[in-house]
Order: C-alpha cells, then sequence, then structure tokens
C-alpha cells in the first residue's frame, strides 16, 4: 500500500509540474508593465502545488523500499530548489545590472 501511495505522489507531482507550462498558452491579460502578469502567477501557482506534494514526498522518503525509490523521491525537491535557485538568480543579476 505504501509504495502505491509514493508512485500516485509521484504521478501527482508529474502532472502538477507539467501542467505549470499551461499558463503560458492563455492569452496575456493587463495593459502596460503587468500585461501577461496573469501567465505568470499561474505557472507559480501550479509550482507550488507541485512543492506541496514534493514536501509530501519527501516526508514519505524513509518509509519506502529500496535505495532507488528513496533517490527518486528526492527529485521533486531537487526540481523545485533548481528553480528557487534559477528565479534568485536572475533577481540578483537583474539587481546587479545597471541600465
Amino acid at each position: 500500500m505504501r509504495q502505491g501511495m509514493i508512485w500516485i505522489l509521484l504521478a501527482a507531482w508529474a502532472v502538477a509540474a507539467g501542467l505549470s507550462v499551461l499558463p503560458m498558452l492563455e492569452p496575456p491579460t493587463g495593459d502596460g508593465f503587468t500585461r501577461g502578469m496573469n501567465r505568470i502567477t499561474g505557472f507559480f501557482r501550479f509550482q507550488a502545488l507541485a512543492l506541496l506534494i514534493g514536501l509530501v514526498i519527501l516526508a514519505m522518503r524513509g518509509r519506502a523500499e529500496g535505495p532507488w525509490l528513496r533517490r527518486l523521491m528526492l527529485v521533486p525537491i531537487l526540481v523545485a530548489a533548481a528553480l528557487l535557485l534559477a528565479i534568485a538568480g536572475v533577481f540578483l543579476y537583474a539587481a546587479m545590472m545597471r541600465p
């Protein structure tokens, strides 16, 4: 039962992470500076859901049988950490560059 729940959570994480590109297909709304902000907020909504599922997966990591499944259960958190580092890098780059 535990193994099945782990696989279901991993599949749910993959779906949530995959759906995060869906808002990019929506037409942009807003005017001026905020035009297209609906796309960004939609992306982050799905990524937040994927992060929550990833944290649940991380909490269940000790219950997994086999080292390969324990390593696979680290993937959602590593992907979330990479996304956060990339966003921080973009902000840092923008702050360091002077127009």
